[in-house]
């Protein structure tokens, strides 16, 4: 099926490039320079295409990842109100840690996604206008 499928892409090109000759032949130059931009255009439009569908994978991606670590960070944070780790300094270090990451993702987010992202006071993530899940930026806590 491979072989199928390059073969057909090798004999669209080399149509691609006798019908310009045929072209240049019959009609002139500026016809040919015409049907050389056009084929440009195509081929400039394909590529922002494919570029587009990338960039979206890219920030499902980072969307992903981001959520993940909200998960993890909240399981931490269960842990820690439990009775036998409450007050454990190795536990409150690790949950501010793992803030200070998620507020470097949402850093990245903001930079590179076009996402707005409110500041809330409380824990406690917010659905926005958009439907999408607004994430708290957490300061470090004071004991």
């Amino acid at each position: 099926m491979n072989f199928l499928n390059q073969t057909s892409k090798y004999i669209l090109y080399i149509s691609i490039v006798l019908n310009g000759i045929l072209l240049m032949i019959v009609a002139g130059v500026v016809p040919f320079l015409l049907y050389l931009s056009a084929v440009a255009n195509l081929v400039l439009f394909w590529y922002v295409a494919k570029c587009l569908i990338k960039l979206e994978e890219v920030e499902e991606s980072v969307s992903h990842i981001f959520n993940k670590t909200e998960e993890f960070v909240d399981h931490l944070e269960n842990i820690y109100a439990l009775e036998m780790y409450y007050g454990d300094e190795d536990l409150q270090s690790l949950i501010e840690h793992s803030r200070e990451l998620i507020n470097e993702y949402v850093d990245i987010q903001e930079k590179y996604f076009e996402v707005e992202v409110l500041e809330e006071s409380d824990e406690e993530g917010e659905t926005g206008e958009d439907g999408e899940e607004n994430h708290p930026r957490s300061e470090k806590e004071e004991e």
